[in-house]
Protein backbone atom coordinates (compact mmCIF):
# COMPACT_ATOMS: atom_id res chain seq x y z
CA UNK A 1 0.00 0.00 0.00
CA UNK A 2 1.56 3.44 -0.97
CA UNK A 3 0.98 6.49 1.24
CA UNK A 4 -1.09 7.99 -0.97
CA UNK A 5 -3.58 5.14 -0.88
CA UNK A 6 -3.36 5.36 3.25
CA UNK A 7 -4.53 8.66 2.73
CA UNK A 8 -7.43 8.04 0.66
CA UNK A 9 -8.89 5.94 2.78
CA UNK A 10 -8.58 8.19 5.72
CA UNK A 11 -10.66 10.95 3.35
CA UNK A 12 -12.88 13.22 5.80
CA UNK A 13 -10.85 11.64 9.26
CA UNK A 14 -8.22 14.11 8.76
CA UNK A 15 -10.13 16.57 11.24
CA UNK A 16 -10.64 14.16 13.57
CA UNK A 17 -6.46 12.88 13.68
CA UNK A 18 -5.67 16.62 13.58
CA UNK A 19 -7.35 17.19 16.65
CA UNK A 20 -6.29 14.02 18.70
CA UNK A 21 -2.88 14.68 17.70
CA UNK A 22 -3.63 18.09 19.01
CA UNK A 23 -4.81 16.62 21.93
CA UNK A 24 -2.64 14.33 22.81
CA UNK A 25 0.82 17.28 22.07
CA UNK A 26 -1.31 19.07 24.86
CA UNK A 27 -1.04 16.27 27.42
CA UNK A 28 2.33 15.64 26.55
CA UNK A 29 3.43 19.45 27.50
CA UNK A 30 1.24 19.21 30.60
CA UNK A 31 3.00 15.82 31.82
CA UNK A 32 6.20 17.41 30.99
CA UNK A 33 5.61 20.56 32.83
CA UNK A 34 4.23 18.33 36.29
CA UNK A 35 7.21 16.54 36.83
CA UNK A 36 9.42 19.20 36.38
CA UNK A 37 7.32 21.51 38.38
CA UNK A 38 7.30 18.93 40.79
CA UNK A 39 11.30 18.54 41.07
CA UNK A 40 11.56 22.17 41.85
CA UNK A 41 8.78 21.88 44.12
CA UNK A 42 10.70 19.36 46.59
CA UNK A 43 14.26 21.39 46.13
CA UNK A 44 11.73 24.18 47.66
CA UNK A 45 10.75 22.22 50.32
CA UNK A 46 13.74 20.70 51.12
CA UNK A 47 15.57 24.09 51.00
CA UNK A 48 12.53 25.45 53.65
CA UNK A 49 12.98 22.58 55.78
CA UNK A 50 16.69 22.93 56.30
CA UNK A 51 16.42 26.21 56.62
CA UNK A 52 13.90 25.70 59.37
CA UNK A 53 16.09 22.85 61.08
CA UNK A 54 18.76 25.18 61.32
CA UNK A 55 17.23 27.62 63.01
CA UNK A 56 15.32 25.05 65.31
CA UNK A 57 19.05 23.85 66.11
CA UNK A 58 20.40 27.59 66.60
CA UNK A 59 17.44 28.03 69.12
CA UNK A 60 17.95 25.53 70.75
CA UNK A 61 21.92 26.07 71.59
CA UNK A 62 21.12 29.69 72.34
CA UNK A 63 18.55 28.25 74.73
CA UNK A 64 20.75 25.90 76.52
CA UNK A 65 23.32 28.87 76.58
CA UNK A 66 21.30 31.68 78.28
CA UNK A 67 20.23 29.25 80.80
CA UNK A 68 23.36 28.94 82.24
CA UNK A 69 23.26 32.77 82.83
CA UNK A 70 22.96 33.64 87.04
CA UNK A 71 19.54 34.36 87.48
CA UNK A 72 18.13 33.98 84.08
CA UNK A 73 16.21 30.36 84.58
CA UNK A 74 14.15 29.02 82.11
CA UNK A 75 14.64 30.35 78.73
CA UNK A 76 12.91 30.40 75.66
CA UNK A 77 14.38 31.98 72.37
CA UNK A 78 13.57 32.83 69.24
CA UNK A 79 15.90 34.68 66.63
CA UNK A 80 14.87 35.80 62.68
CA UNK A 81 16.38 35.71 59.56
CA UNK A 82 17.04 38.50 57.06
CA UNK A 83 18.81 36.26 54.25
CA UNK A 84 18.75 32.57 53.47
CA UNK A 85 22.95 32.69 53.43
CA UNK A 86 24.52 32.12 50.40
CA UNK A 87 27.06 29.67 48.60
CA UNK A 88 30.08 31.24 46.38
CA UNK A 89 30.68 28.64 43.65
CA UNK A 90 34.11 28.02 42.06
CA UNK A 91 34.17 29.32 38.47
CA UNK A 92 36.52 28.62 35.50
CA UNK A 93 37.46 32.41 33.94
CA UNK A 94 38.36 32.03 30.41
CA UNK A 95 39.76 35.25 28.76
CA UNK A 96 40.34 36.08 25.57
CA UNK A 97 41.61 38.85 23.26
CA UNK A 98 42.35 39.63 19.68
CA UNK A 99 43.27 42.72 17.87
CA UNK A 100 43.27 43.30 14.41
CA UNK A 101 44.46 46.25 12.36
CA UNK A 102 42.25 46.99 8.56
CA UNK A 103 44.35 49.22 6.14
CA UNK A 104 42.27 50.92 3.29
CA UNK A 105 43.60 51.46 0.11
CA UNK A 106 43.61 54.97 0.42
CA UNK A 107 45.93 54.79 3.42
CA UNK A 108 43.97 54.33 6.35
CA UNK A 109 44.27 52.14 8.87
CA UNK A 110 42.05 51.28 12.07
CA UNK A 111 42.53 49.06 15.01
CA UNK A 112 39.84 46.58 16.25
CA UNK A 113 40.39 45.19 20.09
CA UNK A 114 38.15 42.32 20.66
CA UNK A 115 37.73 40.92 24.16
CA UNK A 116 35.60 38.26 25.38
CA UNK A 117 34.95 36.24 28.94
CA UNK A 118 33.63 32.91 29.68
CA UNK A 119 32.61 32.04 33.04
CA UNK A 120 31.56 28.36 33.93
CA UNK A 121 30.63 27.22 37.24
CA UNK A 122 33.23 24.07 38.36
CA UNK A 123 31.25 20.98 38.76
CA UNK A 124 32.43 17.29 40.29
CA UNK A 125 31.11 13.85 39.55
CA UNK A 126 29.49 12.32 42.43
CA UNK A 127 29.32 8.46 42.73
CA UNK A 128 26.00 8.21 41.59
CA UNK A 129 26.44 10.16 37.79
CA UNK A 130 25.23 13.24 39.01
CA UNK A 131 27.30 16.42 39.32
CA UNK A 132 27.58 19.37 41.95
CA UNK A 133 29.30 22.42 41.64
CA UNK A 134 32.15 23.02 43.81
CA UNK A 135 31.53 25.36 46.80
CA UNK A 136 34.19 27.79 47.58
CA UNK A 137 32.30 29.43 50.35
CA UNK A 138 29.37 29.27 52.32
CA UNK A 139 28.17 32.73 54.09
CA UNK A 140 25.26 32.00 56.76
CA UNK A 141 21.75 34.00 57.16
CA UNK A 142 21.72 37.05 58.55
CA UNK A 143 20.10 37.35 62.20
CA UNK A 144 17.94 40.46 62.23
CA UNK A 145 16.31 40.04 65.25
CA UNK A 146 16.29 37.94 68.80
CA UNK A 147 13.77 37.85 71.28
CA UNK A 148 14.53 36.40 74.55
CA UNK A 149 11.69 35.46 77.45
CA UNK A 150 13.49 34.27 80.83
CA UNK A 151 11.76 33.66 84.29
CA UNK A 152 14.47 36.56 85.38
CA UNK A 153 13.75 38.81 82.41
CA UNK A 154 12.51 41.69 85.00
CA UNK A 155 15.26 41.78 86.60
CA UNK A 156 17.78 44.50 85.16
CA UNK A 157 21.22 42.82 85.09
CA UNK A 158 20.04 39.52 84.26
CA UNK A 159 18.32 41.26 81.48
CA UNK A 160 21.31 43.33 80.24
CA UNK A 161 23.44 40.08 80.67
CA UNK A 162 21.54 37.80 78.15
CA UNK A 163 21.48 41.39 76.07
CA UNK A 164 25.18 41.00 75.57
CA UNK A 165 25.13 37.26 75.40
CA UNK A 166 22.95 37.83 72.32
CA UNK A 167 25.03 40.23 71.09
CA UNK A 168 27.94 38.27 71.68
CA UNK A 169 27.24 34.92 69.80
CA UNK A 170 25.19 37.05 66.80
CA UNK A 171 26.83 40.48 66.53
CA UNK A 172 23.34 42.04 66.30
CA UNK A 173 23.11 45.32 68.03
CA UNK A 174 21.19 45.23 70.82
CA UNK A 175 18.12 47.16 69.38
CA UNK A 176 17.63 44.42 67.47
CA UNK A 177 18.01 41.97 70.64
CA UNK A 178 14.52 41.90 73.37
CA UNK A 179 13.87 40.68 76.35
CA UNK A 180 10.90 39.76 78.07
CA UNK A 181 9.75 38.50 81.55
CA UNK A 182 8.62 34.62 81.25
CA UNK A 183 4.88 34.27 82.88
Amino acid sequence: MTLKNAFKDRKGKLAGDLVIALLFGAMLILAGDMLFRGEETENIVTEAAAEVDYISRLEAKTKALLEQVDGAGNVDVMITLSSDGESVYAQEIKKSTSETEESASQGDSRGILSETEENTVVTVNNGDGSTSPVVIKEMTAEVSGIVIVAEGGDNIIVKDALIRAAQALFGVEANKVEVFKMK
